[in-house]
């Protein structure tokens, strides 16, 4: 299609390593499957330095209206998905430049019959099939290794260069919010959700560790900020708390029968990692953590959890004063 619009001229691959048609853009548009590392480490950046201001759309959803705009230069990570293709088609007269981005060798049917099934027939599908579309739009071949550019040399690849963006490798504090409830806490499990969903919207001082399987995986992908560790075996779980400290332990049970017979395991396990600990008001808590000393007691209101959970971000002194009080009671200093 691109062809017959321009005739016979053959298309223009700018020098390696100088991209001008992706610099005098009006704007630098990437295409990516959500934030990857390949994105984040090496594509962002280079493409932030280009000057032009840089928009990052998420190629799983389909494009919208003024998405596009004409003199856009167009990025596409890896992949593209169909509608994103035909919102190309119609208005790649305009745009200034298609970039194709390959940080991996996803055009060798060779190396591809050494991978896994599923990763390999997505690669098929989404990359290796796609390479005479692309060659057909006039794309440009953009590589961050030597190794493809030397592979693919008849393409004429732009090598980018390795040039991450110092603040990747800044510390960063995140106050670490931890829930290690059990299958058994599936309730309180999907009570959280949009407790956490709040929580990681107005403060991006927090990071979230919890415990499940692909279900609770799946459940809480939404959410930045948020690990979902596979459960473990007790012996692991011992290490593992040992090793990893936490800043704020929540431990929200709503009633139910079987909750009412609970002890205060959640009281030992986030006084043993360091942390303070968030507690619903009622059995097995009330009566045992004593309240705005070594623990925070709570009714179980949504509101009340993400004001509270905020409020204790904020306040490092007294989470670790609340957190040295719950481990006194454990007999640790």
């Amino acid at each position: 299609m691109w062809r017959r619009l321009l005739g016979s001229t053959p298309r223009e691959i700018p020098p390696p390593g100088t991209p001008a048609r992706a610099k005098a853009a009006g704007r630098l548009v990437l295409l990516e499957e959500g934030r990857t590392p390949s994105g984040d480490y090496l594509l962002a950046p280079f493409l932030a330095s280009l000057g032009p201001v840089l928009v990052r759309l998420d190629a799983r959803i389909a494009p919208r209206a003024g998405q596009l705009l004409a003199g856009d230069f167009v990025v596409v990570q890896r992949y593209l998905h169909a509608p994103w293709r035909t919102a190309i088609e119609r208005q790649r007269p305009g745009l200034a430049g298609l970039a194709w981005f390959l940080d991996d060798d996803l055009l060798d049917p060779q190396a591809l019959s050494e991978l896994a099934g599923p990763y390999a027939r997505k690669i098929r599908r989404m990359a290796l099939s796609q390479r005479p579309w692309f060659e057909q739009m006039g794309s440009q071949w953009w590589v961050a290794t030597e190794a493809l550019a030397t592979k693919y040399a008849s393409a004429s690849p732009s090598l980018l260069p390795f040039a991450p963006p110092p603040g990747l490798a800044a510390p960063r504090p995140l106050v670490k919010l931890v829930y290690h409830g059990t299958a058994s806490h599936q309730a309180e499990i999907d009570w959280l959700h949009p407790v956490l969903a709040a929580v990681q919207q107005r403060s991006e001082a927090t990071h979230v560790e919890l415990f499940g399987e692909l279900a609770v995986n799946r459940r809480f992908r939404d959410l930045p900020r948020v690990a979902v560790l596979h459960p473990m075996r007790w012996e692991n779980y011992l290490a593992h708390t040992a090793s990893h400290p936490a800043d704020i332990g929540l431990a929200p049970l709503l009633p139910s029968r079987f909750n009412a017979a609970r002890g205060p395991v959640k009281f030992i396990d986030y006084a043993r990692q360091g942390a303070m600990g968030l507690y619903s008001r009622g059995a097995p808590y009330e009566g045992f953590v004593r309240d705005g000393v070594d623990g925070v007691l709570l009714p179980n209101d949504p509101d009340a959890w993400i004001e509270a959970i905020l409020s204790w971000v904020a306040d490092p002194s007294g989470r670790r004063a609340l957190a040295a009080a719950a481990r006194q009671r454990l007999g640790a200093s």
